[in-house]
């Protein structure tokens, strides 16, 4: 397996490989998250991402491309409330379903954990959506642990 930065002209690419992250969610609240129609569905939020200074994105490729990490480097001012802090943010993680298991997201987890060190961020965060109980599971043995708790009450 070859993890990669990617580059501008993988927008497509991995517009393709959230297909299915899209999809799981889409299935989940569909009154929330649009299912992807075609593959380019997310063309140019990809554009955006591979052109913004603070995120770098990984491909895993076994061969060829299936799994892709976006990681978002955050930088917070001081509060009356909280310190400054800067730390890496985890936008989007995602392996073609086929490939799961097969350590492609550990790969692009450590990745991620090497550009926080290079940044020197001492924190990396991420979230996940509640039904998504198979990252939870993955994201805890990456060693990730629950900071904060969101919560929700949708009009009956």
């Amino acid at each position: 397996m070859n993890i990669r930065q990617a580059k501008k002209e993988d927008a497509h690419l991995l517009s393709r490989l959230n297909g299915s992250v899209q999809r799981l969610h889409a299935e989940a609240y569909p009154e929330r998250f649009k299912y992807p129609e075609r593959d380019d569905f997310a063309l140019l939020f990809f554009e955006i991402f591979l052109n913004d200074p603070a995120i770098t994105i990984y491909l895993a490729e076994d061969p060829h491309p299936v799994g892709y990490i976006v990681c978002r480097v955050v930088h917070r001012d001081e509060t009356p409330f909280m310190f400054a802090q800067s730390y890496l943010y985890i936008d989007q993680i995602g392996v073609a379903p086929e490939f799961q298991g097969r350590g492609i997201g550990a790969a692009l987890m450590s990745r991620a954990a090497q550009l926080a060190e290079r940044g020197d961020l001492t924190t990396i965060s991420l979230d996940s959506w509640a039904f998504n109980r198979k990252a939870h599971v993955f994201f805890q043995s990456q060693g990730f642990e629950i900071y904060n708790v969101r919560m929700w009450k949708r009009k009956e």
